[in-house]
């Protein structure tokens, strides 16, 4: 048996910034578009991008230098995690066009931020939405999920604690819990995207026979990343894959009797349909 855990596919966020990318080649068909940074994390997502028509920069080492290399022929569309406003500075004082696909949810935390005295960030370090967070506020202090957290850097006894919208619930709640030992008066907003969060307590829910599960999407995808990470956590007892698409699947050589598959919120619907079709083949195979 072959289960689809659900939710799947893109969330409203990719959804949103898919089709503001369409529109935008459709408004501005003789201008040059780019993307600065990927769009989403999702390789397949950004292929078909590429045969919109728009190009994708993705390594970015000296943002503003590279944003200044824009012309008034170009249109710039900024990625669903977000970015520093300083960047759209940039491109005003150049007189370029540029379109904004930041997803609504993180918009919303940039907001919160923006609007406190003093934050501790909790995400994911040289993540872009951790990175443009983090300018929001000139109190805001990073707490790196890998790395142990500096309180001496807290000067207020209440400060917003907040979070990058794709980590995992179990490593929240211990982050959390650090946290009100030290600061007991912290304001903790848990802003783990819902449909990130959907898809953690479905793995979390996992039925008992299941005995193998498939994790569908990129390597570059963190929300993808911490449903493996919470799957390797609670169900030690299960055969546990994280694959990128059908072609990575083709090339393990797995045996399962009851098996579960799920996608990040970046990854394609066609493509979760794919890895599932191709088990089903398997177990009739094995069956046999």
């Amino acid at each position: 048996m072959v289960t689809l855990l659900k939710p799947i596919g893109h969330c409203f966020g990719v959804l949103k910034a898919l089709e503001i990318a369409k529109e935008t080649v459709k408004k501005y068909p003789n201008k040059n578009i780019y993307v600065f940074g990927l769009l989403v994390h999702n390789e397949e997502v950004n292929e078909i991008l590429n045969k919109l028509g728009i190009k994708t920069i993705e390594n970015i080492d000296n943002p503003i230098d590279q944003l200044n290399e824009f012309t008034k022929d170009d249109i710039v569309i900024f990625t669903a995690h977000g970015h520093p406003l300083s960047y759209e500075e940039t491109l005003k004082n150049n007189g370029v066009t540029f379109v904004d696909a930041t997803c609504i949810k993180v918009k919303q935390c940039f907001d919160i931020i923006s609007a406190a005295k003093e934050v501790i960030y909790i995400g994911k370090k040289n993540h872009p939405e951790t990175k443009a967070a983090l300018t929001m506020n000139n109190n805001a202090h990073f707490y790196d999920i890998k790395a142990p957290f500096d309180y001496s850097l807290v000067k207020s006894v209440n400060p917003l604690v907040i979070n990058q919208t794709t980590l995992s619930f179990l490593e929240l709640k211990e982050i959390h819990e650090d946290i009100k030992q030290h600061i007991p008066n912290a304001i903790i907003h848990d802003e783990i995207c819902n449909a990130t969060l959907l898809r953690q307590k479905a793995i979390e829910e996992l039925d008992k026979d299941i005995d193998t599960l498939f994790i569908v999407g990129s390597k570059k995808s963190s929300n993808t990343l911490k449903l493996y990470e919470v799957a390797l956590k609670i169900h030690q007892d299960k055969q546990i894959y994280f694959i990128e698409n059908l072609e990575a699947l083709k090339k393990l050589h797995v045996r399962f009797k009851n098996a579960a598959v799920t996608g990040g919120t970046s990854t394609p619907n066609e493509t979760i349909y794919k890895v599932k079709e191709y088990l089903e083949e398997i177990e009739h195979d094995q069956v046999k």
